[in-house]
């Protein structure tokens, strides 16, 4: 609890004897919040390092996850067949040129399925270009 509780918030311009009692009841408390600040930054610090070690487990796992996606024994006519069924057709007759949308959605996917989609000629038969 402060002495200086009653004038804190209001326009109280503290006298000579005010400030020196105030410069010692800080003292205590700048000291608390230096120490507070470095404990704060040594935990940051270590979060920071346990942040960094989870994200390389992460992709770690992750690369190692994709080695046992159950697409990848699909032989190559298989998958490009699936491929042939995204094409947009219900709302419209031609592919779109669209990134979110089959074909072109197929050629960003990965480097097995870019080859297979551009290697398949009956998904770049129907592709619609807009022209203005």
């Amino acid at each position: 609890s402060s002495p200086f509780v009653s004038v804190i918030g209001t326009n109280h311009a503290p006298s000579s004897a005010e400030l020196d009692q105030l410069k010692d009841l800080l003292v205590e408390p700048q000291h608390e919040l230096e120490n507070t600040q470095s404990e704060i930054n040594s935990l940051q610090s270590l979060l920071d390092g346990l942040l960094s070690k989870k994200n390389q487990v992460e992709t770690y796992i992750e690369a190692h996850r994709a080695l046992m996606s159950p697409i990848r024994p699909f032989p190559t006519e298989t998958l490009a067949e699936i491929f042939m069924h995204c094409l947009p057709l219900d709302t419209h007759p031609f592919a779109v040129r669209d990134l979110g949308q089959a074909p072109l959605l197929l050629t960003v996917i990965c480097r097995h399925w870019r080859r297979i989609a551009t290697d398949t000629p009956r998904l770049w038969s129907s592709l619609h270009i807009y022209l203005p």
